[in-house]
């Protein structure tokens, strides 16, 4: 019975490092991995479809990163300024639905 739970344990405590091997290995990604990843859930649009959500009145956050000065000049509608410098430490306080679709400007 010892012999037997002995090699249970080993088995437990063996299947536990691997797994904290691989959730290591998941966490320590390079910049350029994060970047990649991000892109790739970014879908691109084009002013028509910009236009046909405006037209249809999705529920959509036009969110413009622009220079002020460029902001200023001209911008869509009810679009939201934020400096992309700004923007990873704002965007919570601006949209609090994660579901919602924004378009970047």
């Amino acid at each position: 019975m010892r012999k037997r739970f002995t090699v249970l344990f080993m088995a437990l405590i063996l299947a536990l490092s691997s797994f904290t091997g691989l959730y290591a290995e998941e966490k320590a990604k390079t910049a350029g991995q994060l970047i990649r990843e991000a892109k790739a859930q970014i879908k691109e649009v084009s002013v028509q479809d910009v236009k046909k959500m405006m037209d249809n009145k999705e529920k959509v956050v036009f969110l413009d990163v622009r220079d002020k000065e460029e902001y200023d000049k001209g911008h869509l509608p009810g679009a939201i300024h934020m400096s992309r410098g700004l923007l990873d430490f704002h965007i919570q306080e601006l949209i609090e639905d994660r579901d919602t679709k924004i378009v970047t400007i």
